[in-house]
C-alpha cells in the first residue's frame, strides 16, 4: 500500500466506532509517510492490542521512531498518565516490541 492507500485507511481509523483490535500491514510496501498517517490516525485509539508493520522496507528508523506514540502520549507527564492506548504489541522488521 502506498501513501493514498494509508490516508484512506486513516480516515476509517480515525472514526468513533472503529473497534479493531488486530492490524497486520505486513509486507504491504509501508513507508515513513505511511507510518505517520497511521500513527495520526490511531493517536485516540483504545481498542487495538496489536499492529504488524514486518518487512515494509519503507519504515527507515525515523519511521520507527513515531511508533512509540501509538502506545503512550509522550506529549506530558500529565499525557501520559492519562493515556488509554490499548496497544501492547507492534511488530516491525520481524521483531516484536511487547509494552508492558
Amino acid at each position: 500500500i502506498h501513501t493514498a492507500f494509508c490516508t484512506g485507511l486513516a480516515k476509517v481509523l480515525k472514526g468513533d466506532d472503529a473497534m479493531l483490535e488486530y492490524l497486520d500491514l505486513s509486507d504491504n510496501k509501508v513507508d515513513d509517510p505511511g507510518v505517520e498517517l497511521l500513527v495520526d490516525a490511531l493517536q485516540n485509539n483504545t481498542s487495538l492490542v496489536a499492529l504488524k508493520l514486518e518487512r515494509n522496507n519503507g519504515i527507515s528508523t525515523h519511521g520507527q521512531i513515531m511508533l512509540p506514540k501509538l502506545v503512550n502520549n509522550i506529549s506530558s507527564i500529565k499525557a501520559t498518565l492519562q493515556s488509554k492506548h490499548t496497544l501492547a504489541h507492534v511488530y516491525v522488521v520481524d521483531q516484536s516490541v511487547t509494552v508492558k
